[in-house]
């Protein structure tokens, strides 16, 4: 017989729609997908805003229990930052426990700094890697916290080794790609040998190919006057500085080439000095966050999506979404970027992450005579392994053997 279906804790840093990161899209997807296949879940997160409340029910059957973190501004941040969360993640499972009824409860963390009372504790739960969190803080997060560079240093190496003692008390580990695992192992290699992979997941109801998508028109212009598209956060790692480097060469070869970049973050007023310095103005637009309907018509119309990760891609969720699209998508060599597309081409990877990489691997792909055939692999390549169906009968199945925290 079946077990009822359970009530999950899902403890988090941020989650959608306060933060649209995909750490934070895949919290709130996953929980919903639960929601829907018959579990409760209630997300204990911490305010991104002070106007969010502290307990809100979404449209999609989510609970969230968010907690107040101290402002960044504070001098004293990094000394209050992990007392203040312990404190709000300890009364937000409380409650969160009491949200449960008669079901059992179980936890499972997505960040290590709210999951560390926990690993302290003892108490059960499934913990899910993203991304090592301590070598972020060196590079996207480092321009956001008021810390001198003697204590960024204390502070990174707090988390280091606060995320090391959050994975291994762990009773299970999961991470969304290879590429994690590794770097888990890097931390701990008995750790590194536990995990187990489970993908990240994508709503491929929504993000789909319009039905009115005409390849051999598509084909045609490729090779002429392609549209290319990125969405990306505007830091470093992520690479969008790069392929703003890539276009003088790819406009070289193919002069009708349009690049848009969706997306926001500290780089984008250096973005926009690179491009008219360079003289892209015609040929390169920020166009800032757009919605989400806006998104899936970007991929849906764009020749070509890229993904140029120059460090710590966790999955590649913006490949994922583009190929769901029925839009092919190059990427870089780093992260697990690589493993999204494996399978589908050789020719999607570009060589190194460097601009001229980039811009070769842009050009061999737009003018492949494999291009539209490509193309019309892109979704089936994650449809349906990669739709949250799949995703969230894993993690119940998973889920199974983990004990409650009541």
């Amino acid at each position: 017989m079946t077990a009822a279906p359970p009530h999950l804790v899902m403890v988090t840093n941020a989650v959608a729609p306060d933060k649209l990161g995909g750490l934070e899209r895949y919290v709130r997807e996953l929980s919903r997908g639960l929601v829907d296949a018959g579990a409760s879940v209630t997300v204990v997160s911490k305010r991104t805003q002070p106007d969010q409340p502290g307990d809100e029910r979404g449209e999609d059957g989510v609970r969230i229990r968010r907690y107040s973190p101290p402002p960044k501004s504070d001098p004293l941040f990094a000394a209050r930052y992990p007392i203040e969360v312990h404190r709000g993640v300890r009364v937000g499972i409380a409650r969160a426990i009491a949200d449960a009824g008669s079901r059992r409860v179980l936890l499972h963390g997505h960040f290590p700094v709210p999951m560390l009372g926990s690993a302290l504790a003892r108490k059960p739960y499934v913990y899910t890697c993203h991304a090592p969190v301590h070598r972020e803080l060196l590079s996207e997060r480092r321009n956001s916290y008021a810390l001198p560079s003697p204590v960024r240093r204390t502070a990174v190496g707090g988390l280091r080794a606060a995320e090391r003692h959050v994975l291994r008390r762990a009773h299970t580990l999961v991470t969304l790609s290879d590429f994690v695992r590794s770097e888990v192992a890097a931390l701990d290699a008995r750790d590194g040998a536990r995990v187990q992979l489970i993908p990240g997941g994508l709503d491929t109801e929504w993000f789909q190919p319009a039905d009115e998508r005409a390849d051999v028109a598509l084909a045609t212009t490729a090779a002429s006057a392609p549209r290319l598209f990125t969405a990306r956060r505007l830091v470093e790692r992520t690479g969008v500085d790069l392929l703003v480097d890539a276009m003088p060469a790819i406009l070289r070869r193919i002069p009708g080439a349009h690049l848009d970049i969706a997306g926001s973050g500290p780089l984008g007023e250096t973005l926009a000095d690179r491009i008219r310095a360079t003289g892209l103005e015609k040929n390169v637009r920020l166009l800032g966050r757009i919605p989400e309907a806006e998104l899936r018509d970007r991929y849906r119309r764009a020749h070509l999506a890229i993904t140029p990760t120059t460090a710590l891609e966790g999955f590649g969720l913006s490949t994922v979404e583009a190929l769901a699209c029925g839009t092919l998508a190059v990427v870089t060599p780093i992260g697990a970027n690589a493993e999204v597309v494996e399978g589908l081409s050789r020719l999607l990877v570009a060589r190194r992450a460097t601009a001229d990489a980039l811009a070769d691997a842009v050009v061999s792909v737009l003018l492949s005579p494999d291009f539209s055939a490509l193309r019309l692999r892109a979704r089936s390549h994650v449809h349906p392994r990669w739709a949250w169906p799949a995703i969230v009968d894993a993690h119940l199945a998973l889920y199974d053997h983990l004990p409650s925290l009541r």
